[in-house]
């Protein structure tokens, strides 16, 4: 009898065991999931590195001729807008004068399309108010200090967590350099860390948690699998012989490349001086 009424009096203090365990096995699968979403992010890390330091390697062997073609390409549009803009001209126009006469017509082009917008915008009864832009500069600078404050080297609480540290702050640093706010703003997004919540004791609540860290986990997964899916993460698990087989290719190709455009330059500029003689021909 004196067993029954002890039984009976604990009964009533028990603490729920099944939901004291969910919780447990909650708190432990969140801890997993941010564990295996850190090493992601220092995958994430790692890869990029390797990447930036083979696109150097092919800037320092390449970079100078990609360059090259780029402004030749550039040159020889403008000679070709030059051309026909010369072919309807009644008189030797000089180069100043065709590319004003360009740089007028683009700007009553974007005049038009920007006063097409604006009537479209009344008409809809949603008229835009503009609002200054942003600085650049002032954008980079906030977005490279909020980062640095994030993952500074000296907030490490061990050496592999300093090391991490300061593979993130070369990206960032080569970011900064190269005044790649999206690279910044990229690079704050992987690792940001979620806000320190004080401890909870809802179930439901530690189950969102839960499912936000998976689906942090699985959009880290998605970042990864493209950059080694890109171009230079295929080139940086190439063999080093094809890669040097791969330079020079393509180095023999822009300088191909070089030749072709150099001489569709030259008779470019020897169409146009024939264009101005005839018109100065008829002018006199």
């Amino acid at each position: 009898m004196t067993l029954d009424t002890t039984t009976d009096a604990l009964s009533p203090n028990l603490p729920a065991l099944p939901d004291e365990l969910e919780r447990v096995r909650l708190d432990v699968a969140i801890a997993r999931q941010e564990h295996a979403s850190t090493g992601l992010r220092a995958r994430i890390t790692a890869e990029e590195g390797l990447q930036q330091a083979l696109q150097r390697q092919i800037d320092d062997r390449v970079g100078r001729l990609r360059q090259d073609v780029e402004r030749i390409t550039t040159e020889i549009q403008r000679l070709e807008a030059r051309l026909e803009r010369l072919s309807f001209a009644r008189r030797a126009l000089s180069d100043h004068e065709l590319d004003h006469e360009e740089q007028s017509e683009r700007a009553e082009e974007a005049a038009f399309w920007a006063e097409w917008r604006q009537q479209r915008e009344e008409r809809r009864g949603a008229v835009m108010t503009s609002r200054p832009k942003a600085d650049p500069d002032t954008t980079l600078r906030q977005v490279y200090l909020a980062l640095a404050r994030l993952i500074h080297p000296d907030l490490a609480h061990d050496n592999a967590d300093r090391t991490r540290r300061e593979a993130v702050m070369r990206l960032a640093n080569a970011a900064n350099e190269a005044a790649d706010v999206d690279q910044l703003r990229r690079l704050l997004a992987i690792w940001s860390k979620p806000d320190t919540q004080s401890p909870v004791r809802a179930i439901s609540t530690l189950q969102a948690r839960l499912t936000e860290r998976q689906l942090e986990f699985s959009e880290l997964q998605r970042e990864l699998a493209a950059l080694e899916a890109g171009t230079l993460g295929r080139m940086v698990r190439r063999p080093r012989a094809e890669l040097t087989r791969y330079l020079k290719r393509e180095e023999e190709r822009l300088r191909r490349d070089m030749a072709t455009l150099r001489l569709r330059r030259r008779r470019l500029l020897g169409s146009l001086e024939e264009r101005r003689r005839r018109l100065t021909e008829v002018s006199d």
